[in-house]
């Protein structure tokens, strides 16, 4: 824990704690060189020893610190100071929205599916970047005094690999809004925020959590096997687009649910105005069956067929390239032509003929003779 007054990195001042989560301590403090309050956010002890997660905490960070839009929490700065690890980001005065899920118990539709609109309109920003936060929640959710929702903590939660959760556990309230493939370790991607954002949607119009247990390890395995109690059972106030979104958003297999955070933000919006529309599309992917196929029963065999299948290759040639098959030709016709002409001329032409030069084949007589 760092202490009221301790400057870090020579430019931030701390000013006191304002909050703590599974993987780091938040706090004020002045920036002196823009002279500005921002928000610090050190890594907690444990996670410091990790070498390879230091090292991931730090690119993703400075991957996220691109990212600048309305509905996100800016990060300024990324670093360490004599091994306190450190993000600086814009600091909201506000309440996070599990603090307002807390306070009101449940939200109404309205206020639900504004929250759910700026979220999704952060995390396709995000996404567009090719950024996936993995850790979608209440808590990572700020709602400031002004009314503005604000998604932080982006890039952090794809340095946390699944050993370091076990590992340390402060983590584990994630466990309620994991994705199932999040929750059993394998590939996450923009559809897992899609997942979690759902979770999110539901608690705000229920007041609880789709899946809940003792253990972590439990809460995981309701979320892979167990199909969820629809929101509008848990909330008949609920209208039926707003169910339809969130149920589509739950469901189990990735590729059922919205492919993205802008069509999803596309179906809310909508909702709005038609919260009673029954335009949700929860048509499921369904693969083409296997199909029996009659056996081609093939009767030319042997050398006959061989020869036709020759000759039937050439045909489907021909068949294929008719403009090279008639240029082909004609080049042919010209050429036997030319060859028939030359053949009648040559016939018709009178030849040279050698004739002996008799005059060296006589000899004159010896004068003996």
């Amino acid at each position: 824990m760092l202490k009221t007054g301790m400057i870090i990195a020579e430019r931030y001042e701390i000013l006191g704690k304002i909050g703590t989560g599974g993987m780091a301590d938040v706090y004020k403090a002045m920036d002196h060189k823009l002279n500005r309050f921002v928000a610090v956010k050190v890594l907690k002890p444990e996670f410091r020893e990790d070498a390879t997660f230091v090292k991931k905490f730090r690119s993703e960070a400075q991957a996220a610190a691109g990212l600048t839009h309305p509905n996100i929490v800016n990060v300024f700065d990324v670093g360490d100071d004599e091994g306190v690890y450190y993000i600086v980001m814009e600091l909201i005065e506000g309440i996070t929205l599990k603090e307002y899920i807390s306070k009101k118990g449940k939200l109404s539709v309205k206020e639900a599916t504004s929250i759910a609109i700026q979220v999704s309109m952060g995390l396709e920003a995000a996404h567009s970047h090719g950024i996936v936060h993995r850790d979608v929640k209440p808590q990572n959710i700020i709602i400031s005094t002004d009314g503005k929702v604000k998604v932080t903590d982006f890039g952090i939660a794809k340095a946390v690999s699944n050993s370091t959760i076990t590992a340390f556990g402060t983590t584990i309230g994630s466990v309620h809004y994991f994705s199932p493939e999040h929750a059993r370790g394998g590939f996450t991607d923009e559809k897992s925020d899609i997942y979690s954002l759902g979770v999110v949607m539901y608690e705000m119009l229920t007041g609880r959590v789709p899946f809940d247990a003792d253990t972590p390890v439990s809460v995981a395995l309701k979320h892979m096997q167990e199909e969820p109690i629809a929101a509008i059972v848990a909330n008949p106030n609920i209208p039926i687009a707003v169910n339809d979104i969130i149920m589509k958003s739950l469901k189990k297999d990735p590729n059922l649910r919205y492919q993205s955070a802008t069509a999803m933000l596309i179906d809310l919006k909508r909702a709005l105005k038609e919260p009673q529309g029954n335009f949700v599309d929860n048509n499921e992917y369904v693969d083409a069956p296997t199909q029996r196929i009659s056996t081609i029963q093939d009767d030319n065999r042997g050398p006959k067929a061989t020869a036709k299948k020759k000759e039937n290759k050439f045909v489907a040639f021909v068949k294929k390239h008719k403009v090279l098959s008639t240029i082909v030709g004609l080049i042919l016709l010209f050429v036997l032509s030319l060859g028939t002409t030359l053949g009648i001329a040559n016939a018709t032409r009178t030849k040279d003929v050698a004739i002996p030069n008799f005059c060296l084949l006589y000899t004159s007589p010896s004068p003996r003779d």
